[in-house]
């Protein structure tokens, strides 16, 4: 650790928190736009660390004589062994000292990531003197650091009402607030942050977000319109951009961002993979599987799921081409796939057998995922199906009634069987099977087909 001035050491333990430098911020993960490294990193945040000597009247603890003489006898050891200089404070300390010395041991505490210990020493000087604004500050950054969003909240805001006014504590509160999922306080804290510190991108972009959740997308995109201007090169205030054009469900423009973001360098897997949302919606199934497959070959863990219902997509509207490819390409990283996602790749490679009217090939398919997924009753369905359609009635009919005693698949494969006795012309064998779909779920086109039927039956017996 750098070696600071004997009196400014002294008043940085005092006045704050962690010296500069010491441990990498566990909060950096997860601020909206970019991390609190900056912030921790900041000159004037240093600066304000280390402040002045003079204690506040009224809303500061003081110390006494014996106190400040044990203080300065320990500063060289604070700074060649910070932890033997913790053990000779905690020592030293007593129930009826000052509570600057109580916070002291808690700055020591927290430069030394000793996080539960720190909050003690904090509240404890807290208990002592309930108007400790510094107390109350560091308290809450510390919870802050912990992720216990609401009670830093707590004691933010309690520092607050002592008088510690700044744009960073506001930005600080507006990221508290918007990890509670709370966007509205978050965006007044967010707008007084900056207010008081323009020049901080994270309030801006914490701002954002907040404008977002609370459904106010336009002026998102216009802030980011002037952030964009000011640092073309950030490719996170892209993405950013991004999310809000699709609050205001303009996909294109959303696409726009995020390719520039990938003109950039930040490919990222989950980027081309709402890239890849985006064209297939737009209807550009070659752009689409372009980005799947590149979310593919950018995936640590492959995200097999989002690329399944994207081959099942294209499957859904003929796309063969792209379903094929991007069918293919998962089933080269089979071995990374988990059962249940092996099954439905299998599943899916039936219903291309079935698109292409290979028939043995998708019973084939089929009949190895039943046997291994028992309780599948949407592939027993498409087995029933496969079997009526190569006039295999009675195996069609077994499979139906399989299905059916399945909760999940029951109203799926009663309409099956239905439609099969239909095609039997035994309409009397059909009827009761749509009413009891209906039952199940009430659905107007299945009623308006049952009347149908029922006509159908009715001219049939005159």
């Amino acid at each position: 650790m750098k070696r600071l001035p004997r009196t400014l050491l002294l008043f940085s333990l005092l006045l704050f928190a962690p010296l500069a430098g010491q441990s990498r911020d566990a909060l950096s993960e997860g601020l909206p736009g970019g991390n609190l490294d900056t912030t921790w990193r900041d000159a004037d945040f240093i600066r304000s660390f280390i402040g002045s000597y003079g204690f506040l009247s009224g809303l500061e603890p003081t110390i006494s004589a014996n106190e400040r003489e044990f203080l300065q006898s320990v500063l060289d050891t604070i700074q060649r062994d910070p932890a033997q200089a913790i053990r000779q404070l905690q020592q030293n300390r007593s129930a009826d000292g000052s509570a600057a010395f109580d916070f002291i041991l808690g700055n020591l505490l927290f430069q030394s990531e000793r996080w539960d210990e720190a909050a003690a020493s904090y509240s404890t000087a807290i208990r002592k003197f309930p108007d400790f604004r510094r107390a109350h500050k560091n308290l809450g950054l510390l919870l802050l650091r912990q992720g216990s969003y609401a009670e830093s909240v707590s004691s933010l805001t309690r520092a607050m009402e002592l008088g510690d006014v700044d744009g960073r504590s506001f930005g600080l509160l507006g990221y508290a607030y918007l990890q509670l999922e709370q966007p509205f306080p978050a965006a007044i804290a967010y707008r007084q942050a900056t207010l008081l510190q323009p020049s901080v991108t994270d309030w801006q972009t914490g701002l954002v977000q907040s404008l977002m959740q609370t459904q106010r997308a336009s002026e998102a995109i216009a802030l980011m319109d002037h952030l964009l201007r000011q640092q073309p090169a950030r490719t996170d205030l892209w993405l950013l951009q991004a999310n809000a054009w699709l609050g205001v469900n303009q996909a294109t423009q959303a696409a726009l961002s995020i390719e520039m973001a990938h003109r950039l360098g930040d490919a990222r897997e989950r980027s081309h993979l709402l890239l890849g949302d985006i064209y297939f919606r737009e209807g550009l199934p070659e752009l689409a599987l372009e980005n799947y497959l590149a979310a593919l070959e950018l995936s640590d863990g492959l995200p097999a799921d989002a690329l399944l219902r994207a081959v099942d997509l294209f499957q859904r509207r003929r796309d063969e081409s792209q379903s094929h490819a991007l069918m293919d390409a998962l089933l080269r990283r089979s071995d990374d796939l988990t059962r249940e996602q092996r099954h439905n790749l299998l599943h899916l490679q039936a219903k291309r057998a079935s698109n292409e009217n290979d028939w043995q090939q998708a019973r084939i398919i089929l009949e190895k995922l039943t046997a291994e997924s028992v309780l599948n009753g949407s592939a027993l369905i498409e087995l029933g199906r496969i079997h009526q359609q190569l006039g295999e009635t009675e195996k069609a009919i077994n499979r139906f009634e399989q299905a059916r005693l399945i909760a999940d698949s029951e109203r799926d494969a009663l309409i099956a069987l239905a439609r099969l006795w239909v095609e039997e012309n035994q309409l009397d064998r059909a009827t009761p099977l749509l009413r009891s779909a209906l039952q199940i779920h009430h659905e107007t086109a299945l009623e308006d087909y049952l009347e149908r039927l029922r006509r159908a039956r009715s001219a049939g017996n005159r």
